[in-house]
């Protein structure tokens, strides 16, 4: 027997009173607006990541989640409770104090970086742009499925990246060449990756499937540490920490006193951490400080 495709009313487009269209229309003018804004997102990230130091730049995609919260709750209706918010606020402190050489000159690091650094308002506009595409998402998985939607999206990003390397008359066989197998096999994980997101919005709100998606970061920093031997992990792990207490009060079922024991011993031990390591990170930081800054592309 063969699938037939199937799309559900969408509703009101934008909850536009009398601009009700038809299931498909909508699906496929949503879909657009889905594509276009996440392809800009993905070149706006990697020309921040030309122009400005990773140390300013990756912290502001800590800020998605923030803009997540209004943004699902005007789009879908959307409000976690109260103790899920909690975890959401630990795991965005937790993924903020990986990047703890930013703070160590200042709390207002961070906010200078915004006014002087064109990465770093790059990335803020990034993360506002994913707290609009992710609620959109999640009305597009609704209206159609998990796997109409997947391949979709996959197909739009790929037409649209496709338009923009002709245009631009990039080498794009040249950069196929003997990376076929490598581009393959990412292609297959992101769209495993992205089949799981999409089927999670049909059982958790879309803050907290985005939320824990960020969290992933967890593995990536102990991978990073076991197979790569990558330095600077003692700041990672506290931030890892931090991120974990927040990924068990969402999923683990607790009372409002479990949830205020365990962030009160996360913030005191995080703290504590981070009092007792902050000679090594005041070193690093005046190492950094000792490197003539290179030169920013135009």
């Amino acid at each position: 027997m063969g699938a037939h495709l199937v799309f559900r009313d969408g509703g009101n487009l934008f909850g536009i009173t009398g601009l009700h269209l038809s299931p498909v229309l909508t699906y496929l003018i949503y879909l657009a607006i889905d594509v276009l804004i996440v392809a800009v997102a993905n070149v706006l990230y990697f020309r921040a990541l030309q122009v400005s130091p990773l140390s300013l730049t990756i912290p502001f995609l800590a800020f998605t989640p923030i803009f997540l919260i209004p943004a699902g709750l005007v789009m879908l209706g959307e409000m976690p409770s109260f103790l899920k918010l909690v975890g959401v606020v630990l795991i965005v402190a937790g993924s903020l104090l990986m990047h703890r050489r930013t703070f160590s000159v200042g709390w207002t690091a961070p906010f200078k970086a915004i006014l002087n650094e064109k990465g770093s308002r790059y990335m803020l506009i990034i993360a506002l742009l994913f707290s609009l595409s992710n609620p959109l998402e999640k009305k597009l998985v609704l209206i159609s499925d998990v796997y109409v939607q997947a391949f979709a999206f996959g197909l739009g990003v790929v037409v649209f990246f496709l338009i923009v390397t002709i245009a631009r008359k990039e080498a794009f066989l040249g950069a196929l060449r003997g990376n076929v197998a490598w581009i393959s096999a990412a292609g297959a994980l992101d769209g495993i990756s992205l089949i799981l997101q999409y089927a999670s919005y049909h059982y958790v709100d879309v803050v907290i499937a985005i939320i824990i998606k960020r969290a992933g970061i967890v593995l990536a920093v102990l991978f990073g540490w076991l197979f790569f031997r990558e330095r600077g992990i003692t700041d990672k792990l506290i931030g890892c920490s931090v991120m974990v207490a927040g990924i068990l009060i969402i999923y683990v079922p607790v009372t409002a006193l479990q949830t205020i024991v365990i962030t009160a011993f996360t913030a005191a031990a995080a703290g504590v951490a981070l009092y007792t390591t902050r000679s090594r990170a005041v070193r690093s930081l005046a190492d950094t400080a000792s490197i003539p800054a290179p030169q920013k592309r135009t």
